[in-house]
Parts: structure tokens; sequence; C-alpha cells
């Protein structure tokens, strides 16, 4: 084959193995035995292996229409099939490529062979190990495997079966849908067909092994994705090394440079709002920005290198991490693309938000083997560290340190009165200000250029049905995404939330409260939806140990692939089971403020923020199989609506790090109270209990704003880590009786016939931590009825 295309490189990657889907499908009318000898493996006694290739070889003639004009459907057919029994220099660039994916995964895992039960599985009856479900640090944490269902990603089927098997019937049922919707990628070009496939692929590739005879925890989505990614990069780094013979491409070299980025000063960003105006939508904006321009600098990225989008082989929570050729061109023009993003993040946000992008690590053929593979994710992860020590160094080197170019419409027009960092649009005079209209404010007609369109786009985020990314080149926030609904008639775009056929498809958290006419309520709007008390509330949470899961938590097995792949589960966890989750159990009562990665921040109604933390974790133990590697610490703040938002931000952070700072972590705080998440679902019961008691006549309030100084003694007593503080807490009187004081409290306040009521009330003083937790449950009781 000669005049090969990149494009057909990362195609025939990207398809290498869709023959297995194929063969455990059963469609044998795409299999033509004539072709056994031509691309399958043989063993001594002349029988034919690997025959899932002949499939592939099928599929691919079967659909040859659907490819792009610009490629060869016979080259990608034979680089495709040929990867097993390669004879050319190109047919070894993926059989190199799906070695260094594959080869990397194999550890024979013990349940690739038999199921939880011990029966031994058929090759198309071995489900998907649900990844999550096996992570184990340092062997002390054992849980049973849970299965991935044979069906299309979706929010819902994110959560894993127990002893669950595949059969043919269900591999062939999903073919059928996977086989219509390949067809609607017909008439894209390669770039619109790569980003397509991706989504395609993700689809329903997520819960296809892709291997039974070993390991059944690596999808195939996430093989072809770093096959494709490997083949990419390979093809360019032998080409621009004139190096194209089987020989060369087969020398252990450092041919690879993984690269990171991530963003610096999020939440100082998202959060730093100087008036309470239009805050629902500013901080949507923000957070929505924070994302698009993290997928907008993957994909500039890419495309500046020469590279497919399956060389962002990681993407999630604002990271990604990138697999190009190490050649020293490149390395020249990352130096380059260091210094143009952050002149660009300089110009745009003044320092305030800044992106890191690492200088990279280079990678042979042995470092992704997997008794390498994890310090090869450790340097680059130190790379990253070390580019957070030279942040904006390039180009305060370049500019120096102060923005005069910003100096003169400050000085004429003031500062923002939204953002407080750029200038204001323009100034009002006294009288103009006198004859705003109602509902008008200076705000409305100061605020500058940048926070108009932030709010603008965060009140039509929640129509936004169809986005276009523009990514050729780095251009201001409001020109590089539109928002579009779905009357608009558009030629390609990202699919939000709903997956298309034929379109790519963009998973987003941005869930909102709004009203009938479809517009966002305000933060006082929310908060007036309160039970009793007016209050708003914060909930920030994330996952604890995030880099022991990550460095420990797959043990021997780790391996390129499955990082990405845990990567992945975790954030479609939070990004679109969340969203799903939220409209289907607190439609209009969530605001969604980020959600992505590994964490999360809402806000809502106080009662709706406080019994929404608990549900999350919850479905979060059913994700993770109940796995105790995996658990989420939070914090939640309640506040006035009014309240600036960076304020109520700190608030439930410093109530997050009180969690976090726990022995064991996986706790949450709220009313000044850490507890386990067991501890807080009985306090939310306790809580709701006295409400009902309260509404009911039978406890005054009064009587319960005892137990809040109950807490507090029996606190001073015990020391905030359950010890004794000091000896002059020790000896004194009011603290040392707390308990009788409660006793007799209840026994002379409530009568003798409502002995359960005086059981209950004693149940919450029965020790100091049971009278320190209750203040979760009083305090929820009197927020409720004031």
């Amino acid at each position: 084959m000669e005049n090969i295309k990149k494009e057909e490189i990362v195609i025939a990657a990207w398809l290498h193995d869709v023959g297995k889907f194929l063969q455990r499908a059963d469609v044998v009318e795409l299999y033509n035995k004539e072709l056994e000898g031509l691309y399958c493996r043989t063993t001594a006694d002349g029988r034919f292996t690997h025959q899932h290739v002949v499939f592939t070889e099928g599929f691919i003639e079967e659909f040859r229409d659907v490819f792009p004009d610009e490629v060869n459907v016979g080259n990608v057919k034979k680089l495709a099939a040929a990867h097993h029994k390669p004879s050319e220099y190109f047919e070894w660039i993926i059989a190199q490529a799906d070695r260094l994916s594959s080869g990397s995964d194999r550890s024979n895992f013990l349940d690739a062979v038999v199921g939880n039960s011990g029966e031994k599985l058929q090759f198309f009856e071995k489900p998907m190990i649900h990844i999550v479900s096996t992570l184990n640090i340092d062997d002390k944490f054992k849980t049973e495997n849970s299965f991935c269902k044979m069906e299309e990603l979706s929010a819902k089927k994110i959560i894993p079966q127990k002893n669950y098997k595949t059969s043919k019937e269900e591999y062939k049922k999903l073919y059928e849908k996977f086989a219509k919707d390949f067809k609607r990628l017909q008439g894209l070009n390669c770039d619109e067909f790569l980003l397509s496939l991706d989504s395609l692929l993700e689809r329903y590739f997520w819960c296809i092994p892709s291997a039974t005879n070993s390991d059944v925890d690596i999808s195939l989505y996430q093989h072809s994705k770093t096959t494709a990614a490997f083949a990419c990069a390979l093809f360019e780094y032998q080409k621009c090394k004139a190096e194209e013979n089987d020989v060369d491409l087969q020398k252990d070299a450092k041919k690879f440079l993984f690269v990171n980025g991530e963003f610096s000063g999020i939440q100082k960003y998202v959060f730093d709002m100087k008036t309470s105006s239009d805050n629902a939508k500013l901080l949507r904006g923000k957070s929505f920005e924070i994302w698009c321009l993290g997928e907008i600098i993957s994909q500039f990225l890419v495309k500046q290198f020469g590279m497919g989008f399956a060389n962002i082989v990681v993407s999630a929570g604002g990271k990604f991490i990138l697999v190009l050729p190490n050649l020293d061109e490149n390395k020249k023009k990352l130096k380059h693309l260091q210094l143009q993003i952050e002149e660009y993040f300089l110009k745009k946000f003044v320092g305030r938000l800044s992106f890191l992008l690492s200088d990279g690590v280079e990678a042979s053929f042995n470092d992704l083997q997997q008794e390498n593979v994890n310090l090869l994710i450790n340097k680059i992860g130190d790379a990253c560290d070390i580019a957070k020590s030279k942040k904006m160094q390039s180009v305060i080197q370049k500019r120096g340190f102060v923005l005069d170019s910003f100096y003169e419409d400050l000085q004429k027009h003031g500062v923002c009165p939204k953002c407080g960092i750029f200038a204001a649009s323009n100034s009002l005079s006294e009288s103009e200000k006198e004859n705003l209209e109602e509902g008008e404010t200076s705000e409305d007609f100061c605020q500058c250029k940048s926070c108009k369109k932030l709010i603008e786009i965060g009140g039509r985020l929640l129509k936004a049905q169809k986005i276009v990314l523009k990514s050729d080149k780095l251009l201001p926030f409001g020109d590089c995404v539109k928002l579009h609904e779905w009357d608009e008639d558009l030629d390609f775009y990202y699919s939000v939330n709903d997956y298309k056929a034929g379109m790519p498809l963009l998973t987003l958290p941005y869930v909102a409260p709004k009203n009938e006419f479809d517009e966002l309520f305000t933060f006082e709007e929310i908060a007036n939806g309160s039970l009793g008390n007016k209050k708003l509330g914060m909930f920030k949470a994330d996952i604890d140990n995030l880099g022991l899961i990550f460095s420990q938590g797959l043990g021997e097995r780790m391996s390129f692939s499955r990082y990405a792949d845990l990567s992945f589960m975790l954030h479609y966890f939070f990004s679109s089971f969340y969203a799903n989750f939220v409209e289907e159990n607190y439609k209009n009562k969530i605001y969604t403020v980020f959600s992505g990665g590994d964490d999360l921040c809402v806000l809502g109604a106080w009662n709706d923020v406080m019994q929404f933390a608990l549900d999350f974790q919850k479905e979060l133990k059913k994700f993770c199989n109940n796995n105790e590697c995996v658990n989420i610490s939070g914090g939640i703040a309640l506040v006035n609506s009014k309240v600036p938002v960076r304020i109520i931000a700190e608030e439930a952070e410093k109530n997050l790090e009180l969690s976090k700072s726990e022995v064991g972590k996986n706790k949450i705080t709220i009313f000044g109270t850490t507890v386990s998440w067991d501890e807080y679902e009985e306090c939310l019961k306790n809580g709701k209990k006295l409400s009902s008691e309260i509404e009911n006549g039978n406890l005054s309030t009064s009587l319960i704003y005892k137990f809040l100084d109950f807490s507090n003694r029996a606190e001073t007593i015990l020391g905030k880590k359950n010890k004794i503080a000091n000896v002059k807490e020790l000896i004194n009187p009011k603290a040392q009786v707390w308990k009788s004081n409660l006793i007799y409290l209840v026994s002379r306040t409530i009568k003798k016939e409502n002995q359960n009521l005086k059981d209950f009330l004693l149940s919450l003083g029965k020790d100091p931590k049971s009278i320190i937790n209750s203040r979760i449950a009083v305090s929820y009781a009197l927020y409720s009825n004031r």
C-alpha cells in the first residue's frame, strides 16, 4: 500500500476490533471464509485464530459508502483487518498500536474466566466488569465484581449489575442498533466523521469487553481509542524521522510525548462576583465557560500537532492528557503554544484564571507496559505540578508584570460592578441614574462585555440543545461557542445530553430550577421555595483519596486504558448521571454550580440540599457496588440568598475541609457538626420527626432550642477531637451536668402519656456524641418551623 493517509490509519485503528462485536453477535453473513488465510493466524494443527478480523473486514466492506469521500475504504479495510497478521509497514503501525494498547492491559484477571458464581462462561457470555467495583487499596477492601449491562450508554445504565452474563441475543440486539446509527455517519467530512465516531463507539462499545480470553474490565471503546491515539502518534513520528519501515517502527525509542493541561484558579474565578443581581445566570455562565474552554483548548492543541481527537486520551473535570509524537519540532511548538495560551488567559481573565500546560513526559513502548505504566502516570502528574510552579511565567517574561493596556478604560469608566476586574462598558451620570426605569439598575448598563456575554449564555443554556464549538484558533468565549435550540437548522453540531445518530454528543450537568416560561430562577426565588426559613443551601463534595484511587486502586493491573476508563466512568457519573438524577428526583429544585470529574457543587432551598446530599451519596455507593475504596466527603452552608456567592462557597468549602480532616474522611459537615453518612441519615430522620412534633403542637421551639445548649456544653467537655480539652472545662459545673439537665427538662415538659416522644428526646442525648450530632436534627426542625 502506498500514499496511505493519516486519516485512514486513524479510522482503521478505531475500527480494527469492530469484528469482535460482530463475532459475539454471530453476524455470520458478513464473514468471508476465503479471507481466513489472508488475515487470521494459524495454529500448529492448521486451525485459524483471531477470526474477528474477518468480521472487521466484512463490516467495513458492508458499510463502505458511509466513510468520508477523502479516504480510500480499501486501505482502511486492509489496515484494520491485517493487525494480527501484518505484512506491510502501514499494517504494522496498527498492529503495534494494538499491542501497545492491549499488551499493557492483559493481567489474567481471575474473573475473566468465571463469574462471581463460579460458573464457567463462554466467550460471548462474559460481561464487561464495572471497573469502579474492582478498586482495592492495599488489599484492605474486598468487593464483589459488578458488571456493565449490554445496552447503549446512558445515565441510568451506568449503575452496575450483579450476577450478570451476556448472550448472543443481547449482542445481536445491540449490534443492530449500532449498525443503524453507523449509517448516519454518511456524508460527513473526516473531522466530523471522527468526532461523531467517537461518540458512537462510546455509546455502544463502553459495555463490550475488549478481550474475553483474559481481562474483561477494559472496554472495547477505551481499547479502540488508545489504539487510534498510539497509531496516529506513531504514524507521524516515523514519517518525520524518515523511518517508515518495519524494523525502525519496532525499535523501542521514546516515541511518545504525554502532555497534560488543567485550569488554575477555577473556584476563585467562578465564585468571585461583586453583586447579587444576575448571580444565577452569571455563575452558570462562568461554570459553563470553564467546561467549554477545557474542551476547546484540548481540541485546539491536537489540531496544532496534527493529531486526531482520540489523542485526547483523558478528559474530565477541566483536565486532560494528550499523547503526541515525541519530536523536537513538537517540543518547540509546545513552548510556543504555552505562551499563546498564557497570553490568551492574561488578556481574557487578567490572571484571575489561568491554564497550565506541562512540558510533556517522554515515553517508550517499554514505559507503557503494565509493570512500568504506573511510574509513567506519576511522572505525568509530576509534570503538571512543575507547570503549576511556573504559572504564567512565559507571558510575564515577555510582557512584564503591569497590564497597562487596561488602565485607560478603568480610569474612564470605572470597574465593572459584576466582576470587579474589567472596565465598565460605560458610566452613568447622576441624572441618568435618576431616570432609570423601574427594575433597571446602573449595573445593567455598566457591566463589562465579558459579564454581559456570560449572563446571556447563562440564561440561554437552559434551552440549548445544540452547541457549535470552534477550536481552530483561540477565540473569545462568546465567539468560540454558539448555543442553539432544536428548531434551528444546522449541518453539524454537538447534541446536548440527547444522543443523535450522526452527531457528536456532549453530556453537560447544568440543570437548574426554572419557571413555566423556561426562565432561570434567581437565587432569591430558589430560597423562597424553602421549607420554613427561606435560606439558600450550598453543597460541595468530592471523592476522598482520589490520588490513591488512581495510583493504587488498580494495583498491578494498572494500564493506560484502565486509567482512562476509570477517569471516564467517574466523570460520567458526576456529569450525565448527576444531571439525570436531578431531573428525575429534584426537578426545579437543584441548581448546578459545577459537577464533573470527581466533584460537584450545587445550590438549592436549604431543605432540598440537605436531602439531596444524602441521596447523591447513596447513588455513588450503588455506582461503585458499595466499594469501600470509593467514598465522598461533603460540606453544606446555609445562608441568606442575598449573601455574595463567594461567601457561601467559602463556608461550604470550610465545611468540606472539616469533613476531610476527620479520620477516614467519608463524612459530611453542617451546622458546625461533622458526622458519618449513616449518622447524617439518622439526623435527617430525627430532624423531620422533631419538625412534625412541633407542627402538631407536641413540642415547643423553646424546648428544642435547649438541645443546642446541651450540645454545646457536651462539646466543650469532649473537645473537637473527642478528648478532654483542659482542666477548666473538666470542672465547669454547667458543662458537666448537661445530661441531667436534659433528663430533667424532658421529664418536666413532656406529658406522661406521650412516653414515645419522651423516649425519643432522651435518645438524642444518650451520650455526648449523640447530643452533639443532635445539633443537625434540632437545627433542621427549627429551620423548618420559622
